[in-house]
């Protein structure tokens, strides 16, 4: 994506500006211009004029199936964000940690797309099947490019499911993650190493939820994102109008 042009209309709608980007430390800005899931960052989208809001969320840049850069974006909510109607059963397996695959209806058209969830924000991320090649992905990859898939494997993996490979005398396990560039990755390591990476959590090992914070002055601090007394606070607030509810109900019952 670092051969592109930038596409700073699609930045601007969540306020950051041209000026914004290069202002970022390095590392951040090629990240997200390779089209790497951004850690968290709290940026001050417009909402109106000369006003914006604060809302920390996660960026990532990712071609569709035409090859259109687009830009997706994901806050932070309390609670799961069922905004792509999961059931049941999906939404178990993807708080598990599993990637699925789902066909949706858009603009009369349906669109198989592959579903994960990001735990820090507790929103759900999506690829359109399509846009993952597996085949030409395994290829790029010096160390198992003479190897084929069979059959099973092909199928899981299409599924959204990883498959570990044996590559001389090392295990090497391949399949989708939303938050790599390309919705692909390989790992050096079995089928328990893999699960192992991706139960790792960011705000488990930096207390407070730590990311990037766009400043007034419009620079980018590395610090705390969200304010953790804050979020107890607010479910707390949360729980006792549940009770007053309760509490009403009661009242109404009784008369």
């Amino acid at each position: 994506m670092k051969t592109e042009p930038v596409p700073f209309d699609k930045f601007a709608k969540i306020g950051i500006y041209p000026k914004d980007l290069m202002r970022m430390p390095k590392d951040l800005r090629n990240a997200i211009l390779s089209g790497e899931l951004s850690p968290l960052m709290r940026v001050n989208v417009p909402v109106g004029d000369n006003s914006a809001v604060s809302i920390p969320m996660k960026i990532q840049l990712v071609h569709d199936k035409d090859g259109r850069l687009q830009l997706l974006t994901y806050q932070i909510h309390r609670e799961l964000d069922n905004n792509l109607k999961l059931n049941d059963t999906e939404l178990e397996r993807v708080r598990k940690g599993d990637v699925i695959q789902k066909e949706f209806q858009e603009d009369g058209k349906r669109k198989m797309r592959y579903v994960q969830l990001d735990k820090e924000t507790n929103a759900l991320m999506y690829r359109d099947v399509a846009t993952v090649n597996f085949e030409e992905k395994l290829q790029e990859v010096d160390r198992i490019k003479d190897i084929g898939l069979g059959i099973g494997q092909k199928e899981a993996l299409v599924s959204g499911k990883p498959v570990e490979l044996e590559v001389g005398d090392q295990k090497v396990t391949v399949g989708v993650d939303l938050r790599e560039p390309v919705g692909f990755k390989v790992m050096q390591g079995d089928m328990e190493e893999w699960k192992r990476q991706q139960a790792i959590r960011y705000d488990d090992a930096h207390e407070g939820y730590i990311g990037y914070v766009q400043t007034d002055e419009n620079r980018w601090e590395y610090k705390q994102v969200v304010d953790r007394l804050r979020h107890e606070e607010r479910v707390g607030l949360t729980e006792r109008e549940k009770t007053d509810k309760k509490e009403d109900k009661k009242r109404g019952l009784s008369l």
